[in-house]
């Protein structure tokens, strides 16, 4: 007798760390024809290893989201038709204006609307301006930026009126900081798990943390830029 054909993965069976892989091979695709490397995956989405990217990718492979040839460098490619997350203004990938060609060794970076150091804000919805920055400053990945409104991160040196440059991943590690939304709103805390939950904690004493087990990660910041 036969044994029942297991049934094929869909996008919500992955884990947050291998949909996040998925997102990112997708969109470096879309954008420049072709997939990053091993590095550059570990770098986007938190690994410090490439071997468990390799791992991460073997699994996307055997389930037939990916494509890709093992004696080639960058041919790893995205076959599988995704849901994308929400992206924290309201727009996609797709929907952003095709940036100028940048100096060798900087990036484009949009900046999208604002976010809250304090209590969450709506994110608004337009692209406001772009920034060239230097990659130095940002690393790799799907970059945006963000204008902070509040106090509520002073501790970590992060005030009113700063932007913070945040890569777009849908996962992050415990202690790192991130742009999250949360019912319907955004806001820049830093992630934590306690006592089984997640929370969004600031980084001044005058606020409270905030439960966010149903908190979507937008990204993690990397960089703080403050005009004085």
């Amino acid at each position: 007798m036969n044994s029942p054909k297991e049934s094929p993965l869909t996008f919500e069976d992955l884990t947050e760390r291998q949909k996040g892989i998925l997102l990112f091979l997708r969109t470096s695709y879309q954008q420049t024809g072709h997939c990053p490397t091993v590095r550059e995956i570990a770098q986007a989405v938190g690994l410090k290893s490439p071997s468990s990217v390799q791992h991460q990718l073997d699994i996307l492979a055997k389930a037939g989201f990916i494509e890709r040839d093992e004696g080639r460098a960058r041919t790893i490619r995205p076959v599988e038709t995704i849901k994308e997350p929400a992206f924290p203004s309201g727009v996609s990938p797709s929907t952003l204006p095709k940036l100028p060609p940048t100096p060798d060794n900087c990036v484009s970076v949009p900046l999208v609307g604002r976010i809250a150091a304090g209590a969450p804000i709506t994110a608004q919805q337009e692209i406001e301006d772009t920034f060239l920055l230097p990659e130095r400053m940002t690393g790799r990945g799907e970059l945006f930026m963000l204008s902070v409104h509040g106090d509520s991160m002073i501790d970590a040196a992060i005030c009113d009126g700063d932007w913070v440059v945040i890569r777009r991943q849908p996962v992050a590690e415990p202690g790192e900081i991130v742009a999250a939304m949360i019912d319907g709103e955004a806001t820049v805390k830093v992630w934590s798990y306690r006592d089984g939950h997640a929370w969004l904690l600031p980084r001044n004493p005058d606020y409270s943390p905030i439960p966010a087990d149903h908190a979507q990660i937008l990204g993690r910041v990397v960089t703080v830029l403050r005009s004085l």
